[in-house]
């Protein structure tokens, strides 16, 4: 029995015909609600799960229809056992579903990376020091990103912050999600570059624009 991958949601154009919308990516079709279209594929039934490749497929999917239109992304996985089903859930939602892509309509996300990059020497002078010796200082990043974070999100209609990780070599780097309109990415492109430049043992790091992946929470229930 064939099953419904679930991409995304998004809105109808007119293109097609009720019966046969116009795809939005290859290999997939669109279940369509009044309003709403779901991106979805064809999958065998069974228990969802990813494969080696799946993510970036499911990216690379996502992400055509984002230079479409406004788009809302379903969690990487999610698998509707009939297409009734689908249907179903997008009358449901449909509320919730149509005011969040006017919510995300001309904005895209941008992820600020803050990497720790060195630590801080004592700055010469302090009494509690040795004279010719210097101690190093960790650098406080989630005081510091924090700070930042807060400035960009004067630039941006909604933020999140993402947890913490650490890279290969042990760097340590604070994450946040910014929710910025289109026609501003210019303007905070530039404010993460300022910010930047605050600090030369730590180093910014932006990337996007992509899709609201950060700010969309899609709920499903048996």
């Amino acid at each position: 029995m064939s099953s419904l991958r679930l991409f995304a949601v998004t809105t109808t154009d007119g293109g097609g015909d009720a019966q046969h919308p116009t795809p939005l990516a290859p290999g997939t079709s669109l279940v369509t609600f009044r309003e709403l279209a779901a991106v979805v594929a064809e999958t065998p039934y069974g228990r969802p799960a990813l494969a080696d490749g799946d993510v970036a497929a499911y990216r690379s999917v996502v992400e055509s229809v984002f230079q479409q239109r406004a788009v809302l992304p379903a969690p990487p996985g999610v698998v509707f056992r009939a297409r009734e089903a689908l249907e179903r859930w997008l009358e449901i939602h449909f509320v919730t579903l149509t005011d969040a892509l006017a919510y995300v309509e001309g904005r895209v996300a941008g992820r600020v990376h803050v990497t720790r990059s060195v630590a801080r020497p004592t700055p010469i002078g302090v009494a509690a020091v040795p004279e010719g010796q210097t101690e190093e200082i960790p650098i406080n990043l989630d005081a510091v990103a924090s700070e930042s974070f807060r400035v960009l999100r004067r630039h941006a209609a909604a933020s999140v912050t993402l947890k913490p990780y650490s890279s290969n070599d042990g760097a340590m780097s604070a994450v946040a999600s910014f929710l910025v309109d289109r026609d501003r990415w210019g303007a905070f492109e530039a404010a993460v570059a300022e910010e930047g430049r605050r600090d030369p043992d730590l180093q910014f790091r932006l990337t996007g624009p992509w899709p609201p992946y950060d700010f969309v929470r899609m709920q499903f229930g048996r």
